[in-house]
């Protein structure tokens, strides 16, 4: 059985209001004040709250807005007998569900309105909650893709290499075993760097982080992550992606900022993703470009990075900064936009973008720099 609570600057009326939805079946409570609906809302669960704006003591918007912080799964309606639009965009935006104008056969039609709100939210809920598990599969399936993938090429070849490694044939000299282990070598500090990445999107920066700073040249972090981009995907097996990174004009404009103090990995792998999501976005792009800006604002750099690439729609957008949601169909080596903003926000800075289908992407992220 649901509960509403009713609050009116008439007591009378809230009254009349709650026996109304006693009658067709609610529990229900009539309430003048804010502190008192806030107070019976605080002692049981609470399914919706009816306010007028006007009450004996407090007024619904302010109910509403302390309704929203205390007990956010409460529908909250105002009720309001003015016919004021611009009221009702306020109680919106204080964080009501919805608005009723009284009419002359409001109590009449109050205990349908009542189950209908409560029904639409319920159904609002549901699907809400649908969404968060789909999203969360599609999390754990990007991520199982994302492993089996990167550390499948890499686990193939560091045995490969110690696989060509062989003691019995003499003529096999020791210097070639040297660079089948070394090979297998470098192959598993690529595992590590990607264990990294992994783990820098999910790590917990406590108050006390203090990373360790030092002089970096941008334009050289910039160079170096291009070439990570283009050694990582030479070892992907993705060949669509290999063609389009062999035709892509790389652009970095930063060279000219002189060295800065920072943290240089963090900031390498910041624009390693980056530039990776990019080159992925222009794999069917023809005369692809790849542009990387800087200015100095203050205490921080504000980097870009702009492609030409297929863009992404409104509904991708907004989901882009979800961890390990992909955007990238059947092509992808990379991870996603959570690692960056979390490496962002570890340095003080903000990431933002805008793209548009068929028309690239541009990322800008700003960077704290200094000691």
């Amino acid at each position: 059985m649901s509960f509403v609570i009713v609050a009116e600057a008439n007591l009378a009326l809230a009254n009349f209001a709650a026996s109304t939805l006693i009658q067709a079946g609610f529990e229900s409570r009539g309430v003048d004040s804010q502190a008192e609906a806030l107070a019976i809302s605080m002692e049981r669960r609470t399914d919706l709250v009816l306010t007028d704006f006007y009450l004996a003591s407090g007024d619904g918007l302010g109910l509403i807005s302390a309704l929203k912080n205390k007990s956010p799964e409460t529908v909250v309606i105002l009720t309001t007998g003015l016919g004021n639009e611009e009221l009702a965009r306020t109680a919106l935006i204080s964080g009501a569900f919805d608005y009723i104008v009284k009419g002359q056969n409001y109590y009449l039609e109050l205990p349908a309105l009542a189950g209908a709100f409560i029904e639409r939210y319920h159904r609002l809920r549901t699907s809400a909650d649908s969404d968060v598990q789909r999203y969360r599969l599609q999390a754990q399936v990007e991520l199982s893709g994302w492993l089996d993938h990167n550390f499948k090429n890499i686990l193939s070849a560091v045995m490969g290499s110690l696989a060509l490694i062989d003691f019995n044939n003499p003529d096999q000299t020791a210097e070639k075993r040297q660079e089948y282990l070394a090979d297998s070598l470098d192959s598993l500090k690529s595992a590590v760097g990607l264990l990294d990445s992994l783990t820098a999107m999910t790590n917990v920066v406590s108050e006390d982080y203090e990373p360790e700073r030092q002089s970096i040249v941008v334009g050289a972090v910039v160079d170096e992550a291009w070439e990570k981009v283009k050694e990582m995907v030479s070892k992907s097996g993705q060949t669509s992606l290999k063609k389009a990174l062999g035709l892509i004009n790389f652009l970095n404009n930063t060279r000219w900022l002189p060295p800065q103090q920072g943290v240089y990995r963090d900031l390498l792998t910041i624009l390693e993703a980056l530039l990776t999501n990019a080159a992925e976005a222009m794999v069917q792009t023809q005369d692809p470009r790849l542009l990387v800006t800087v200015e100095k604002l203050g205490n921080f750099l504000k980097f870009v990075v702009r492609d030409n690439g297929r863009g992404m729609d409104e509904k991708v957008q907004r989901h882009a900064f979800e961890p390990l949601f992909s955007t990238k169909g059947q092509v992808g080596v990379g991870l996603s936009l959570t690692m960056v903003r979390a490496l962002v926000d570890r340095h003080s800075g903000e990431i933002h973008l805008e793209s548009a289908l068929g028309q690239g992407t541009a990322v800008d992220f700003t960077y704290h720099v200094g000691i």
